[in-house]
């Protein structure tokens, strides 16, 4: 069995019946061979733009750990059924929030930013390990060849 997430906007109309239709939607989930970890309200909130001619809705969050087939018939359930504003199911991969990421930055070892601006080497691309060379700074030698007669 694998972790789903099913997130289910309700018109605000249907009141009480709401419960009984996240009941519904729980049991299917368990005829199905599943099993339902959390059920979270959310409450009533503003949503974005109008569906259905409605401003507000009323959101439950499910997890669940189930099959496949499971998860199609709860699709299935809130598709016909009334009063369903909106809904998705999202299979879980992760165990948490993703870590953030380490940014790296570049050190310019010791080199006081005088120096590095004296011999003509720009500090932002200075590599931490190699040393200011003042040769380095110097133009390759062109090309001496030249074209006779074209």
């Amino acid at each position: 069995m694998r972790p789903y997430e099913t997130l289910i906007v309700l018109s605000p109309v249907l009141g009480a019946e709401s419960q009984a239709l996240i009941d519904k939607v729980q049991e299917v989930i368990r005829t199905r061979g599943g099993e339902v970890d959390a059920s979270h309200d959310w409450g009533a909130r503003k949503l974005a733009y109008p569906i259905q001619k409605q401003t507000d809705g009323r959101f439950f969050l499910l997890e669940y750990r189930a099959e496949g087939d499971a998860v199609a018939e709860v699709e299935r359930t809130l598709r016909i059924t009334d009063g369903v504003l909106r809904y998705i199911s999202v299979q879980q991969e992760h165990t948490g929030l993703p870590q953030p990421r380490v940014r790296e930055t570049a050190r310019r070892d010791d080199t006081p930013l005088s120096e590095m601006r004296s011999h003509g080497v720009d500090p932002e691309s200075a590599s931490p390990t190699a040393p200011v060379d003042e040769f380095s700074a110097a133009a390759a030698p062109e090309n001496s060849e030249t074209r006779d007669g074209e």
